[in-house]
């Protein structure tokens, strides 16, 4: 996606097109592309997916949540696209963000509470003050790895590998498939392609051995409680729904990470007033789920009948993006500043979605999320950036909005010491024979499935 100027002139003396939402992506953000396109177009802006692939970018925040409050109007089925019916895209083989899956996501009406009951059903199970221990211990185990050196990338080392890890380990699963998983993903998101293809298909192996390991041995995980559940998902739907926990969960919390430190890092005022305990974590996490969203843009809503939204005559098929970053710029509810610097009203934000799909982890990813900030701001004293702020880059993306790296330095300290091994609490418990939560390593009598096949081939490329 590029600004308007990075166009060009429009040849011939043609009146500009809508702007592209692919090609390369400005370093300094979208900012001023949405406030161009709302002065240009209002509330509801054409744009460019793909070379002469159009949709509509909602930028106001009541058409946004007009949009997502109302699924008899507008479906998440990509196959309701007037492009795909038509036969101009293929929602197989389009990009990941537009491409239909098996998924509650893309699911409508009955199909859609089929598959989300399970989904609820197994996060409500969750024990939130175990994970809490649990997401802490991985997160300073993280810190072990670079604490000593004075400085990091906290995106790399630290806000990337994190979520994956929580989730892996509520997979039921050793941290070293949660590592592979994250590597896998890392891949999907780079710039090579042909690396980019065989990770996606590497991902579905995961998630496939994962629930046919969880079939033949239950345990108190995700997957394990999908798969028992009333509604009888098979082990296809089931793999299908786990990745996308992943999918949705992983890059949006590595964001809010990254973009709550670079807050923190540079807004003197927010500092203090966090520092001083007169802002909490949730209160800070909301205020950059506000102003600094991580998801900008989400694909895609499509309008089951003709419809007028913001003044815009939308036709049956059209595909609408939803705008969180667009909506929270919004000057008909642009909000003051309180004393602390934090937005007012900034819980009134989009990060999490609203209506039938509204993200079911929300409580999940806020306590990742806090903790992983909480950890780094406990034990990394005199942290400051490597580089001026100005030099910090966006990740290149249209839909996502962080940074590629966040370059820190701060004083050296020591590694936690590292307490003896513990008994296994897992022996003799067969719901639990992929291993202990903590273990990078595949247990032997587990090599040879699917799920094991795959570690083994991960670990043959890291040497």
């Amino acid at each position: 996606m590029t600004t308007r100027s990075s166009d060009g002139p429009p040849p011939c003396g043609r009146p500009p097109g809508p702007p592209r939402f692919y090609g390369p992506t400005p370093d300094t953000g979208r900012d001023s592309l949405w406030d161009e396109l709302r002065e240009r177009h209002g509330p509801v802006a054409p744009v460019e997916l793909e070379p002469g692939i159009r949709a509509w970018l909602l930028l106001g925040y009541h058409e946004n949540l007009t949009v997502l409050q109302n699924p008899h109007l507008f479906s998440r089925d990509t196959r309701r696209w007037r492009e795909v019916v038509e036969g101009r895209v293929d929602p197989s083989s389009a990009r990941p963000a537009l491409s239909w899956r098996p998924n509650v996501l893309y699911a409508d009406g009955a199909e859609h509470t089929r598959l989300r009951a399970p989904v609820v059903s197994a996060l409500s199970r969750v024990d939130m003050a175990a994970t809490a221990r649990d997401v802490r211990r991985i997160a300073d185990d993280l810190i072990d790895t670079f604490i000593a050196d004075g400085e990091a990338d906290l995106i790399g080392d630290f806000a990337d590998p994190l979520p994956v890890l929580v989730l892996n380990r509520l997979y039921g699963l050793p941290d070293g498939y949660g590592h592979m998983l994250g590597d896998l993903t890392g891949i999907i998101f780079g710039d090579d392609a042909r690396r980019g293809e065989e990770a996606v298909i590497r991902i579905h192996q995961y998630f496939a051995g994962l629930v046919a390991r969880k079939r033949r041995t239950p345990g108190n995980d995700l997957a394990s409680w999908m798969l028992e559940h009333a509604n009888g998902l098979s082990d296809h739907e089931v793999a299908h729904q786990a990745a996308l926990m992943n999918s949705a969960g992983h890059q949006p919390t590595t964001h809010l990470i990254g973009n709550t430190m670079r807050t923190l890092l540079t807004d003197e005022r927010i500092r203090a007033a966090h520092a001083d305990a007169r802002l909490t974590i949730r209160e800070l996490l909301d205020h950059v789920m506000w102003t600094d969203t991580p998801f900008q843009v989400l694909p895609a809503r499509f309008a089951l009948q003709d419809v007028r939204i913001g003044g815009t005559e939308i036709r049956a098929g059209d595909a609408l993006l939803i705008g969180f970053d667009p909506a929270h710029r919004d000057p008909a509810v642009q909000r003051g500043r309180e004393d602390t610097g934090v937005v007012s009203g900034a819980r009134a934000h989009l990060m999490f979605g609203a209506g039938p799909h509204a993200c079911p982890s929300r409580e999940l990813a806020r306590l990742v999320a806090a903790t992983g900030v909480t950890a780094l701001h406990e034990r990394l004293a005199g942290l400051c950036p490597a580089v001026d702020p100005e030099r910090l880059r966006r990740v290149p993306s249209p839909f996502v909005r962080g940074l590629s790296a966040l370059p820190v330095v701060f004083a050296p300290g020591e590694p936690r010491p590292r307490p003896p091994a513990a008994p296994d609490p897992y022996a003799g418990d067969p719901s639990a024979a992929d291993g202990s939560p903590g273990s990078g390593e595949e247990p032997p009598d587990r090599a040879d499935d699917l799920l094991g096949r795959l570690f083994t081939w991960w670990r043959s490329l890291r040497g």
